[in-house]
């Protein structure tokens, strides 16, 4: 117990062992840099919160399908640290204490990206995600959060997040919406903030070579000091090829021809099917408006291709799709013909793609970022491709799909259409 570090930063967390202090909490959002002790006090908390209140917690992280390798031993080892050896039975998926538990569950759990049954959990009223800047989106958070419902205590959720950058849900979500810029250790409605970096902890206890370094760093590249060792949110990562979208919150124009106000524009949606068990079926659906292309809508999922089938006919009824663009690599040549037969009445332009994807998509991102808009308020299947779209490195080997299919639209507009040789 001797050796037992925790920052005063997270004594409001502690605090929330009292059901009388702030009891309209019931989300702790914890951002960080490197050694801030976000996890090390985490799994504290949850070790006390299930041996001296009798919490039952569920402990995910998303990407790691086998998720005893990853965060469980990090609360493993404060067992001992708080002298709960005798006290605690370890097991390969859980650490219990009498009738009470901390389970370690997955959420992604195959190669597609399916997730956890979660909605028949039960009995839970503590839910930590590690490393939460890799949830997809809103809809996955909620899934979860909704399956956290104890009638006897409180229920509380708690995400542990190195920040990235500033387009990411979790930001827009719990910063950009209440006036946060991150950083911030308050409350504000029903969420807790906590931030902390090296500095809150003991830095006597630090490697020396590791403290030299971000020492060097502090002096050498402020910004990258401040996004990776402080963990401050970012406007944009080193190599991010779509930094910043321009946004749009309705159509130019009215949707009557009639209307005085009416401006012409077709719709389009540009296909680039799944190839590979990872891989994302993608089709953002735009409006085109002379040089200016509004992506309001999308597919992006990872179904097999008979579904597609359907849910592509459906969003071409539901937005009167009259083009539709498809690389025809792989299973896209299948697909065309599939969609030129079930529906004759619209244009399918098919096309094979050279290889190397990222030049073609470094290619086409200018006119991307110049000439195409982004619903500002989207839907969670848009949010989920916008932010597919914004994480995207010139160094990424993979979750490329939507950047591939928006820049292959961008091409085949330019190319084709004869668009985006003028000014806007």
């Amino acid at each position: 117990m001797e050796n037992l570090e925790i920052s005063v930063k997270f004594k409001p967390l502690f605090q929330l062992f009292n059901n009388d202090f702030h009891p309209e909490v019931d989300t702790v959002i914890i951002t960080g840099g490197r050694y801030s002790l976000k996890s090390y006090t985490v799994s504290i908390f949850a070790l006390v919160s299930l041996v001296n209140y009798g919490w039952n917690t569920l402990y995910t992280r998303f990407t790691n399908m086998s998720i005893v390798d990853s965060v469980k031993p990090e609360v493993s080892d404060k067992i001992d640290l708080l002298g709960l050896g005798g006290r605690v039975v370890d097991t390969k998926t859980h650490i219990e204490h009498g009738s009470n538990h901390i389970s370690f569950k997955g959420i992604k759990t195959g190669s597609k990206g399916q997730t956890a049954n979660l909605k028949s959990l039960s009995g839970f009223n503590l839910f930590i995600n590690d490393e939460a800047e890799e949830l997809p989106d809103l809809k996955t958070f909620k899934k979860i959060f909704y399956s956290i419902r104890s009638t006897s205590t409180r229920n509380l959720t708690i995400l542990i997040l190195n920040p990235t950058t500033k387009d990411h849900w979790i930001f827009k979500e719990f910063f950009e919406k209440k006036g946060l810029k991150g950083g911030d250790n308050c409350i504000n409605g029903s969420v807790m903030y906590i931030h902390s970096s090296y500095l809150d902890s003991d830095i006597n206890r630090m490697p020396k070579n590791i403290l030299a370094d971000y020492n060097k760093l502090k002096i050498e590249d402020k910004k990258e000091y401040d996004s990776i060792v402080m963990g401050g949110w970012v406007s944009e990562l080193e190599g991010q090829i779509f930094p910043s979208l321009k946004r749009f919150t309705e159509f130019p124009g009215s949707d009557d021809p009639d209307d005085p106000g009416y401006i012409h524009y077709f719709t389009i949606g540009a296909i680039d099917t799944a190839d590979e068990g990872t891989d994302y079926f993608a089709m953002p659906i735009a409006r085109v408006y002379g040089n200016r292309v509004y992506v309001f809508d999308a597919i992006f999922d990872q179904d097999n291709l008979t579904i597609q089938e359907s849910q592509v006919q459906s969003k071409v009824k539901e937005h009167k799709i009259t083009h539709l663009y498809i690389e025809t690599n792989s299973f896209g040549a299948y697909f065309r013909r599939r969609l030129m037969e079930l529906m004759p009445q619209i244009e399918v332009f098919g096309q094979f793609s050279k290889p190397n994807k990222m030049a073609r998509i470094i290619a086409s991102s200018g006119l991307v970022k110049t000439y195409f808009y982004f619903p500002k308020d989207p839907s969670p299947v848009m949010e989920e491709f916008i932010d597919n779209l914004t994480r995207l490195l010139k160094t990424s080997t993979k979750e490329d799909d939507a950047a591939d299919s928006t820049c292959a639209l961008a091409a085949y507009l330019e190319k084709y259409h004869g668009m985006f040789k003028d000014n806007e």
